[in-house]
């Protein structure tokens, strides 16, 4: 059984996870719930922890997937109109990132480094497992430093970076 590149995969994915966790645990409810380029905090979290629930599945097929379920009001479109009166509080978002850590680790460890190539669906190459989880690592990244960014402007702390093999401070 092969899984040197999968070992690295995983270790690169549970340190973005760590990271996503971290942004949720240091933000505060006043900046949470506040929005920012008409994009409450909460929401944009949400946007990117919902398509790691997506996209993070043990099954391509028509079988449930989702490690959490809200409102179908919900949804991943960042300016959406139905998110008016809705709202994830912290706590909530930290048992969703909980759940699909969960789902993820069982995820890695069904997988063999020659299954990372393989489409995760059809016949399609570019959806292989190693695009799906090199994709969304790129996302939450992306999302994670925006993010920051706005806890940086309000003076708060931010996720810092956080990486397997280096010592937690550095």
């Amino acid at each position: 059984m092969k899984r040197l590149i999968t070992e690295t995969l995983r270790n690169q994915f549970d340190s973005t996870l760590h990271m996503a966790r971290i942004l949720v645990k240091v933000c505060p409810d006043s900046v949470w719930a506040l929005s920012f380029n008409g994009v409450p905090f909460w929401q944009q979290v949400f946007h990117y922890v919902y398509y790691l629930d997506f996209w993070m599945r043990e099954s391509y097929d028509e079988s449930p997937w989702r490690s959490m379920i809200f409102d179908d009001a919900y949804t991943t479109d960042l300016y959406a109109e139905s998110y008016k009166g809705l709202f994830i509080s912290r706590k909530e978002m930290l048992c969703y990132l909980e759940r699909i850590g969960q789902k993820t680790a069982r995820i890695f460890d069904s997988l063999e480094d020659d299954q990372l190539s393989v489409p995760v669906e059809g016949d399609d190459p570019h959806y292989s497992y190693a695009d799906v989880i090199v994709g969304q690592i790129r996302h939450v990244m992306y999302n994670i430093g925006y993010l920051n960014g706005i806890l940086r402007q309000q003076g708060m702390p931010e996720s810092d970076w956080y990486s397997y093999n280096e010592p937690e401070g550095s």
